[in-house]
C-alpha cells in the first residue's frame, strides 16, 4: 500500500549576467518531474509487477528512465514501462529515476508491499476403515505405493489381530480395495513392496515373523517362523526380491535373517541380541547394515552369506528404540537413539563412527537428506536440521515429534507428523510454510510420490486415517534419501 512519496529534484539554473538581454519577469526553468504506478498493487511473491511511468504536466523532455527494485539483490532495469518479480513476500522501496536533456535529475520513491504467498497444499481426502485401534501405529509406520497407484497402509492394534489396507486412489476421493487380517497378529511395523509388486509386514508372532501378501487381494501368500517376534522393522527388499529383517526379542532367537522372495530362509544370524530398527542395503547390494538395540551398534553383513563384513559392530551405544536406518550418497549410515544421532561410515573391513550428537530422543524417526545434502530428523524436542559434515545443528523446529520419520520434496520442503495430530509443512529454512490438523494423536511418516502428492497416516479418535494432501508442482527430493525407506515402496535400498 502506498504511504507517501519521497522527491528529490537536482536543477540546472540558468544565470543571468549583465550582458544578457533582460524582461522584466524571469524567465521559468523547466525541470524534469514524473511518477508512477504499479499493477497489481498487492502483490505476492512470485508474482510479476508491472511498472508503468509517466511524466508530469510541466516536466521537461525526459530522456532516461531508470528503476531500482529495493530488493536484496538492488535489482535495476531501464524504461518507462519494466517488470519486475519479486521472489520473497516483504516491504520494499521502489525508486525511478528520471534525467532530461540537460542533464537534470528527479527520483521518486514509493513503497510496495509483497505478501508471502499461501503454500500451495490442500487434503483433497481422507479415509479410514473405522477401525478402533487405541493406540499409536507404531514402527515410523508409512503408506507404501504400488506400480499401479494402489495405496497399502497398516492399521496395527496392539496384542490383537491387524489390517493391511489397500485403497485406490479416485482423485476426489479413496476406494476401498481390500482390508486384509491374513497375517492374524499385531503389525507394528510399515510394509514394504518387493520387486514382484507384492506386499511384505513383519508381525509381533513367533510364527508370523515375515509375511507375504499378495497386492491383488490381501492374501496371504507365505509366512517364515523365527520363534520370536518383530517390531518397528519395516523389511528392506533388494532387486531380486530378497528380504532382510531383524527381530524384536533377546534370547537365542534374537538376531538377524535374510528371505527369499519365495519364503525359503536363506541365513541368519542369531542369539546376538535385539534388532529392534529397520535396516538399509548398499547401493551396490553387496551390504546390509542393521542396528542391534542391545548395544547402539551398527553390524554390517554380507548379503549373499550372511557373514560379517566388519571386524566388530560399531557405535558410541546408547538406549534405541524403532529408528528408521539410511543411507548418505557417499555410504554413510545414519540412524537416531534416545539420546543421540549417529553417523557411521563404511571403511571396508572395519566401520568408524563419523560423528554423534546428542538429542532430546529422537529414537522413533529417522534421518533423511534434502535436495542440497542437509540432514532433517525428528525428535521429541523438534524437527532438527543438521549439517552432513559434521552433525552440527542449523536449526530446530519446536515440535514434539515421535513415530515420524519427515520426508523432503524437489523444493526442500520437509514434511512431519507430530504427537498432537498436525502435519507440519516447513521450508528448508526451518519456517512454518503451512500446517494440517489431521487428528488428535500421533501423525506418522509421509509418503511423497512423484507428482508431488503426500499420503499420510494419523491417530484420530482412536481410528486410523489416511490422508490425501495434493500439493502442486513438487515431487521428492532428488537426494539419496528423501524420505522413510528411500522410496515410496520402502524397500531401504540406497541409489
Amino acid at each position: 500500500m502506498k504511504t507517501g512519496k519521497i522527491l528529490i529534484i537536482s536543477t540546472i539554473l540558468c544565470l543571468c549576467l549583465a550582458s544578457c538581454e533582460t524582461d522584466d519577469s524571469p524567465k521559468e526553468v523547466q525541470t524534469p518531474n514524473a511518477d508512477f504506478t504499479f499493477t497489481p498493487t498487492e502483490p505476492e511473491e512470485g508474482e510479476e509487477v508491472f511498472f508503468s511511468a509517466t511524466s508530469e504536466e510541466g516536466s521537461s523532455e525526459i530522456i532516461n528512465w531508470n528503476w531500482n527494485f529495493g530488493d536484496i539483490q538492488s535489482s535495476t532495469a531501464t524504461g518507462s514501462n519494466p517488470s519486475f518479480t519479486y521472489d520473497e513476500g516483504g516491504d520494499y522501496q521502489v525508486m525511478l529515476e528520471v534525467t532530461d536533456a540537460k542533464g537534470n535529475v528527479y527520483r521518486i520513491y514509493q513503497p510496495l508491499t509483497v505478501t508471502q504467498a499461501e503454500f500451495p497444499a490442500k487434503i483433497t481426502w481422507e479415509f479410514t476403515t473405522n477401525t478402533v485401534v487405541g493406540n499409536i501405529n507404531d514402527g515410523s509406520s508409512a503408506p507404501v505405493i504400488g506400480d499401479d497407484g494402489t495405496i497399502y497402509y497398516t492399521e496395527s492394534r496392539a496384542g490383537e489381530e491387524s489390517k493391511i489396507v489397500a485403497v485406490t486412489d479416485q482423485g476426489e476421493s479413496a476406494e476401498l480395495k481390500w482390508a486384509s487380517t491374513a497375517v492374524g497378529a499385531e503389525l507394528p511395523n510399515a510394509p514394504s513392496i518387493g520387486p514382484d509388486g507384492n506386499i511384505y509386514i513383519n508381525a509381533w508372532h513367533d510364527d508370523f515373523a515375515i509375511n507375504k501378501l499378495n497386492a491383488a487381494d490381501g492374501a496371504l501368500i507365505w509366512s517364515g517362523a523365527i520363534g520370536t517376534d518383530v517390531s518397528n522393522n519395516t523389511p528392506a527388499i533388494d532387486s531380486q526380491g530378497n528380504v532382510y529383517h531383524g527381530s524384536r526379542a533377546q534370547g537365542t532367537n534374537g538376531g538377524v535373517y535374510s528371505w527369499t522372495s519365495d519364503g525359503e530362509k536363506r541365513w541368519e544370524i542369531t542369539g546376538v541380541g535385539a534388532f529392534y530398527a529397520a535396516p538399509v542395503i548398499s547401493a551396490d547390494e553387496s551390504t546390509v547394515y542393521f542396528l542391534n538395540t542391545n548395544d547402539g551398534q551398527i553390524w554390517a553383513i554380507n548379503t549373499e552369506d550372511g557373514s560379517q563384513k566388519w571386524e566388530a559392530p560399531v557405535g558410541p551405544g546408547a538406549g534405541i528404540h524403532g529408528t528408521s536406518l539410511s543411507m548418505d550418497a557417499d555410504g554413510t549410515v545414519y540412524y537416531t537413539t534416545n539420546t543421540q544421532v549417529v553417523a557411521i561410515s563404511d571403511e571396508g573391513a572395519t566401520g568408524a563412527i563419523k560423528w554423534q550428537i546428542d538429542v532430546d530422543d529422537a529414537a522413533n524417526s529417522g534421518v533423511v537428506i534434502g535436495p542440497a545434502g542437509d540432514l532433517y530428523v525428528g525428535s521429541k524436542g523438534g524437527l532438527l536440521s543438521l549439517n552432513p559434515a559434521d552433525g552440527s545443528v542449523n536449526w530446530t523446529y519446536d515440535a514434539e515429534i515421535v513415530e515420524s520419520v519427515p520426508a523432503v520434496d524437489m523444493n526442500g520442503n520437509v514434511y512431519v507428523g507430530t504427537t498432537n495430530g498436525r502435519l507440519l509443512i516447513l521450508s528448508s529454512a526451518g519456517g512454518l510454510e503451512k500446517e494440517f490438523e489431521l487428528g488428535d494423536g500421533v501423525i506418522n511418516s509421509p509418503t511423497i510420490i512423484s507428482d508431488g502428492t503426500v499420503f499420510v497416516e494419523g491417530l484420530d479418535e482412536e481410528v486410523i486415517k489416511l490422508f490425501k494432501v495434493s500439493v502442486e508442482e513438487s515431487g521428492p527430493a532428488d537426494s539419496p534419501w528423501p524420505m522413510k525407506g528411500q522410496n515410496v515402496k520402502n524397500t531401504a535400498q540406497a541409489k
